[in-house]
This record gives C-alpha cells, structure tokens and sequence, in this order.
C-alpha cells in the first residue's frame, strides 16, 4: 500500500514509504484487488473454461447490464442446488459452488475490504466518510445494482457473489432450475456467457484493470489503493474451481486451453487500457493527465537505481515517463509467430503512442485509438484461429530471446512475461518449476525489481527451451 507520507531516505525520487507491503505481496483477495501477481502463482490443474463464440455484439458489455433483478446470492445457496457441503458425484455440475464461493473464494470478502482498517485509512485521505457507503468503491467490491433491481434476498454486503459475474438471475432462473435448457437458451434470458473468453477478460477487467468507464485513478492508489494487475489465465485457475471439466462440461461448453485464454486476455486487457487513455485524453482539463496510465517504475524509483536502458518498443530517451504498455509487449510476442507485418503494425504503433505524449492530449487519444483498433482485429484473429502448439513454441521463444528482453526495463512487463511463460508451458505440457522459479523470484517485488536479474533468470530458461 502507497503512503501519502513521503519517504525519508533523501535518494528516493516520488518514492514513498510502503505500510504494508509484505501484505501487498501475498494478497490475492478481490477485496484488495488481487495484486500478488509478482508473488509466484499456485498453478491448479484447473483451466477456466470458455467458448470461442463470436457472437459478441448481442452479448451484453457487463454481467451487472443485463436489467434484470438481481435475486441474491442465498437464492443460489439451498443445499439442492449450489450450496451442498460437497461435491454430487453423479451431477453434470458440483452443486457445490456456493460453499466453495463462500468459504474459499476471496469475491466472497470484497465487502468487508471496505470495512478493513486499510480503507479507513483511505477514506480518511480521500476526505470521504466511509469507503463502504461510496460508489467509487462500491462498483468492483459488490454486486451494486441500482435499488430497484434489488430482490427481496439481495444483500449488498455479500461482495462479489453469483451474479456479479453471472449477470442478474431475474429472467434465467426459473428455467435453470428446470433442467430443460441448454447454454444458448439462458444466454439468451440473460446469463452472463463467462465460457466466452473474450467476454470473461471484460467482465474481470472491469475491476481489474482501467476500462473506459471505470479506473483506479492516481489518486486512490496514492491515498493507498493496491496497483492493478490482471493475466485472464493467472487470475482464472488461481482462483477455487467451482467448475468440473470433464465429458459432461464439454458437451455443453468448449474449453479453451490456459495459453489461448492468456492471449485473448492481453489483447482485451490492452484495447480496453488504450480506450481508456484516449477517453481519459479527449476530456482533460487539468494540468497533469490521469498517471495511472503511464508506468509506475517510470517515476518511482530511486536515484541511486539508475536502471534506464533503450527500450525498442517504447523508443523515449531517459527522464521521460513512459505509458504503461505491458499487454503490448506481450501482444507483439504473439503477433511475431504468426504475422510478422502485424508486430511491425503493433511496434510501429506502440513507439508512436509513446511519441505523442510529448505532442499533447489530443495526439496521444487519436494513437490509442489507432492502436486500439489494430488491437481489436488481432483479438478477433485470435478467437478466429486460436494458437497451436507451434505458435505456442515460437510466442514463448521471442519472450525469451535476447531481443524481446529489452523491453523488460520496467516492473510491469517482465511481471506479465512470467506469467505469460507459466501459461505457455502449461499448455504445451512442459513442467520447469526449476527454470519459472528465478522469474518468480525476479519479479516478487516492484521495489526490488532489477531488469538485470530478472534477464538473468529469463537466460536460464531461454537455455531450457533449447
């Protein structure tokens, strides 16, 4: 957590004093907005499962869009439906979903986060009376739908329950229940299709990540709001399964593989960042622009940690805060094993993004939305034809080379490119617990991060593949 309270060591420039940042290593609560990326990741054998439908359009932007009332989370918790002790063995699904939300599942806690000594603290520097009454707050730590969508079982405290993610269960309910239909039928009535991975990265990133409608500002990390990070896969099977994939799942929804949802979820997590900028953009009127978009080591660092390099996707000299642009670095990865036109599109666009903050507002909104743009095709590309193993090799081969570890300068890339590895591997088969760990090790603090060392442990895993 980032204290208001500068810190007393002389050679820090815009470096604060950290409260608790043991405790913002080891969080993966969505209370506290799941920030321990960096930390190693408890990789399950669960795979998030979606669909590669296309069929986005009529699908609608947000579980919480839907319209409809939302029932509360009790209505799904009778032992006969979603609240059994454990799991049914001979059930298409577990029918333990609701114990397992309720007991394991840090959504379940997102609530009381508001309620925690941390969020007294910021309310107090924000000057607001109390984070648990403000709908700043309120919008990513519970299910807030307006008053009159609320049923008669809705408990606003729950945090982030059923149909958070699921969507209002006013109009689908009564034919779930009944057995009778199949997932296209209650898409339809309403049901939020989180097999879908291009609709599960906006639906997560919508409190994850900046989107256009919602963001963690500057200022709220600044009165000691966590720093967002999100990677779909990560975040998906690091999270208790409620889920069973097996025949019966299958032949209701198609599964995608760990590393594909990785993929569509850079893509997402990058066109949903670069509208934001140029929304952002398009309505400043202040003399600083919003700071959560730039990157956080671009200015906070010490004097004495003089870790400047050349960046080729970024191409700024030294001294001049750069845009965050991780999902970017990890995107042109993609892009290289398939269509080596489109990572020049994607580099080319990048380092033009980067030269118009230096133009002005208006040049830096129409580059995000250039580049914003060429990212939306890419994602369709990749639902279309999701990537083979091949293209597994060769992505995972130019995050690792030489080349490609450049653009690792800063915390945030090489925090993404760790678990992009993880991802890759898993889906390819390989095992290399010895080789992931120095990346791990590498990247479990964005105060001690050292590209030097984090280079070094990316050299003996590049040593692995060979």
């Amino acid at each position: 957590m980032i204290s208001t309270t500068p810190s007393t060591d002389s050679s820090s420039i815009i470096v604060y004093r950290s409260e608790i940042e043991r405790e913002d290593a080891a969080l993966s609560a969505v209370g506290e907005n799941m920030i321990s990326l960096g930390v190693k990741a408890a990789r399950m054998l669960f795979i998030a499962a979606s669909s590669l439908g296309l069929s986005l359009a009529a699908q609608t932007a947000s579980a919480q869009d839907n319209g409809a009332v939302h029932l509360g989370v009790q209505t799904c918790g009778a032992s006969t439906c979603h609240g059994a002790i454990q799991p049914w063995q001979n059930s298409v699904v577990l029918q333990n979903e609701y114990t397992v939300w309720s007991t394991h599942d840090a959504h379940s806690g997102a609530y009381k986060a508001l309620l925690s000594d941390r969020a007294k603290r910021m309310a107090a520097r924000l000057g607001i009376d109390a984070a648990h009454e403000s709908g700043t707050c309120l919008q990513c730590h519970t299910d807030n739908v307006a008053e009159d969508r609320r049923g008669s079982n809705f408990d606003i405290t729950a945090g982030v329950g059923c149909e958070s993610c699921h969507g209002g269960a006013e109009n689908w309910l009564g034919t779930h229940v009944s057995g009778l239909s199949d997932r296209p039928t209650l898409v339809s009535l309403g049901m939020y299709p989180t097999d879908n991975p291009v609709k599960r990265a906006e639906l997560c990133l919508g409190c994850h990540q900046a989107n256009p409608d919602r963001i963690v500002s500057h200022r709220l990390m600044s009165a000691g709001h966590p720093r967002l990070s999100f990677e779909l896969d990560t975040f998906s099977v690091n999270q208790p399964a409620h889920v069973r994939i097996d025949d019966d799942y299958r032949q209701r929804k198609p599964v995608t593989d760990g590393a594909n949802l990785w993929a569509i979820g850079q893509a997402i997590a990058a066109q949903k960042q670069l509208l934001a900028l140029a929304k952002s953009m398009r309505g400043r009127n202040h003399l600083f622009p919003e700071l959560t978009f730039f990157e956080c080591g671009s200015c906070h660092h010490s004097y004495t940690n003089a870790k400047w390099g050349p960046q080729p996707g970024v191409g700024l000299g030294p001294g001049e805060p750069q845009l965050y642009d991780a999902n970017l670095v990890m995107l042109r990865a993609i892009a290289n094993s398939r269509d080596e036109k489109l990572a020049a599109t994607l580099r080319n666009q990048t380092r033009a993004l980067h030269r118009a903050t230096r133009q002005g507002a208006t040049a830096v909104a129409r580059a995000a939305e250039t580049l914003a743009g060429t990212v939306d095709g890419m994602t369709q590309s990749l639902v279309q034809m999701p990537l083979r193993k091949d293209d597994l090799r060769a992505t995972l081969a130019t995050l690792v080379s030489r080349e490609h570890a450049a653009d690792y300068v800063d915390y945030s890339a090489a925090e993404q490119a760790t678990m992009a590895a993880a991802a890759i591997l898993e889906s390819l088969g390989r095992s290399a617990p010895q080789q992931l760990d120095p990346l791990y090790a590498a990247t479990e603090s964005p105060t001690r991060y050292s590209s030097s060392g984090f280079r070094s442990a990316l050299a003996k895993l590049r040593d692995y593949l060979k």
